[in-house]
């Protein structure tokens, strides 16, 4: 230990307190970060299967790209995001981000100054925005989950591998201690109850 203690009753009790405080917070942290790592595999999923939606659009639209140089004077205007929604839940004590909705610029248009595939290639194109925003965010709920992970896991090696060994460690060394004094001090009474008899005779 850092610090000399004094190895007295008070010493003791003081010491075991704190180790009861040390073991009662630990199954705590543990169910944290274990829902930390369920949070974390459920986010990664979701990630995995953004990605392959957004992949797979991509993949449609690939084969209308002639449509797209159709568009590219006006489709602009039809896809700058206007607001991204979102709201914050609680995750074990983080607040963490979810989507909502993803809002789009909506200027009026005619149908018959635009080309007749216009909405289709519109709707699919703000579909894989939209995909894409929804898979930032999971990357920033990821970020946030991980960061809690860590300092979780860190807490958790803080009390098993230092304070709980600690206090261990001071609450045997006094208990010793204090054992040793109770016996002399019964080897003290003895003595002086033989020279004290002694003495009568």
């Amino acid at each position: 230990m850092a610090e000399r203690v004094k190895l007295n009753r008070i010493t003791l009790r003081e010491q075991k307190q704190k180790l009861l405080l040390y073991e009662r917070f630990l199954p705590a942290l543990e169910a944290r970060k274990q829902q930390f790592l369920m949070q974390l595999a459920i986010v990664r999923k979701e990630i995995g299967e953004q990605q392959s939606a957004v992949d797979k659009k991509l993949e449609e639209i690939a084969r209308w790209s002639s449509l797209y140089w159709n568009m590219t004077t006006i489709l602009p205007f039809f896809i700058s995001l206007r607001e991204i929604r979102r709201h914050v839940k609680n995750v074990a004590g983080l607040k963490v981000p979810v989507l909502e909705e993803v809002v789009f610029d909506d200027p009026p248009y005619s149908l018959f100054a635009t080309p007749y595939s216009f909405d289709e290639v519109l709707a699919r194109t703000r579909e894989v925005i939209s995909l894409r925003e929804h898979i930032k965010i999971l990357k920033e709920q990821e970020g946030i989950l991980m960061a809690g992970f860590r300092k979780t896991s860190q807490r958790i090696n803080l009390y098993e591998q230092r304070l709980i060994p600690e206090c261990r460690e001071v609450i045997r060394k006094v208990t010793v201690y204090l054992q040793d004094q109770q016996a002399a001090a019964v080897g003290v009474a003895k003595v002086a109850k033989r020279l004290n008899d002694e003495a009568s005779y």
